[in-house]
Order: C-alpha cells, then sequence, then structure tokens
C-alpha cells in the first residue's frame, strides 16, 4: 500500500490511499442506505396503525361494508347506519330489545305510526322511487320503537315528502315541541296511543324515528 508521509513538527501524518478512501465511501453509502430503509419502515409501520384504527367504527349498525366517510349521517360509503336499541329515544325508560337484523318492511312516508293510529297517512298514494332500511325495537312495558332511513332520487323529492310528513303528524294530533335538530313531535293518536315522532333531513336521504305507547305505559313517556 503507497503511503505519503508529512512531518510537521515531529509528527508524523498518514494519508489514506486511494483505494481506502473509496472503500471508506462505500461504508458511509451503506450506512446512509440502512438510515433511510429504518425511517421508511417506521413512516410505513405509523401509517398501518393510523389505518388500523381508522377502521374502528363507532355508534350505529352496519347494514353494507363501510369504505371513506362522509357527511352523511345516515349512510357511510354505502353503508347504511341505523340507531342501535340503545341509542332510540329513552332508552332508559323503555329498555329496547330487538336483534340486530333489518327488521321493517317498506314503509313509505307519510305513513307514521300503526295503520290504526295515523290512518289518514295511510291513503294510497303514488309514492316515490325509494330506497329503505329500517329496524324495529320492542319494550316489554307496552311501546314500540321504529326508525326509517329512506334515500329518494333526489334533495327535492326529499323535500316534498319531509312535508308530507309533516301535515300528516298534524293531522294525526301531534304538536311540533323545540326547534332544529332538537325538535319532535309528539301527541295522541285516533286510536288512543302516545306517539312520538323525529325525523332529519340530509340531502335526499331522510331519516325518521318513532316511539308508539299504549295508553296505559304512556305516563312519563314523552322524555
Amino acid at each position: 500500500m503507497a503511503e505519503v508521509e508529512e512531518l510537521l513538527d515531529e509528527v508524523t501524518v498518514r494519508m489514506p490511499s486511494g483505494a481506502e478512501l473509496r472503500a471508506r465511501g462505500r461504508r458511509r453509502t451503506v450506512r446512509r442506505r440502512a438510515a433511510l430503509v429504518a425511517a421508511a419502515v417506521a413512516v410505513t409501520g405509523g401509517a398501518l396503525a393510523t389505518a388500523a384504527l381508522a377502521r374502528g367504527g363507532e355508534g350505529g349498525r352496519d347494514i353494507r361494508p363501510a369504505a371513506t366517510p362522509t357527511k352523511n349521517p345516515f349512510s357511510v360509503g354505502g353503508m347504511v347506519r341505523l340507531l342501535p336499541p340503545e341509542r332510540m329515544p329513552a332508552d332508559g325508560k323503555w329498555q329496547w330489545r330487538g336483534d340486530e337484523e333489518e327488521a321493517t318492511e317498506n314503509h313509505p312516508l307519510p305513513r307514521v305510526g300503526g295503520s290504526d293510529s295515523c290512518p289518514a297517512s295511510y291513503a294510497p298514494r303514488s309514492a316515490p322511487d325509494q330506497i329503505q332500511y329500517g329496524a324495529e325495537y320492542s319494550s316489554d312495558k307496552g311501546a314500540t320503537a321504529r326508525q326509517r332511513v329512506t334515500s329518494y332520487d333526489s334533495g327535492a323529492v326529499a323535500r316534498r315528502e319531509v312535508a308530507l310528513l309533516e301535515e300528516a303528524l298534524t293531522e294525526c294530533g301531534l304538536r311540533r315541541h323545540g326547534k332544529g335538530a332538537a325538535g319532535y313531535w309528539s301527541g295522541t293518536t285516533e286510536s288512543s296511543s302516545w306517539l312520538r315522532v323525529e325525523f332529519e333531513r340530509w340531502g335526499k336521504w331522510v331519516s325518521v324515528v318513532e316511539v308508539e305507547a299504549e295508553e296505559p305505559a304512556r305516563e312519563g313517556a314523552s322524555s
């Protein structure tokens, strides 16, 4: 190996050869690549952990597989969200029971309550095209809770259906309480049952939640 020596203040300084310099350069390159690989692994691991957390759902019941969340409160990436029994109104009083499967028949607006409760709302009509999902729960205390989530062809159609529902609620003898999202309708129906209805529209989607109790069970049911 060739060496170049310089004498500076009686100190011998050994200069590395060209081959040794190239070897050191290769070692530094390998170390740099290893550091980059480690950083990439750390970033990938963090991304996977975040994705795993994002897959965890909360609230509601999944009817179809979820995809990217949207602002629609009733459908997330093609998955319809229905309220489980513990999130239905006044669950503390009624202790709703029911299985986790979709359990209601097609019940187009403006129908509300049972057919004997608000019969005018069951009058035959040409209903618009719709896709409806629903759940129904019961209580040992003589009450029933229902939710219907309906998708129409457009927001304009949904608005018309909601307007018809409000007319049906008024005709059935129910009164509106509160304003905005906290508002609901309640009162005694023609069959003497007590009925509470709340609804919400988002674009072309409409959710209707009902609680209907037999007369002996209505005491304190307005909560």
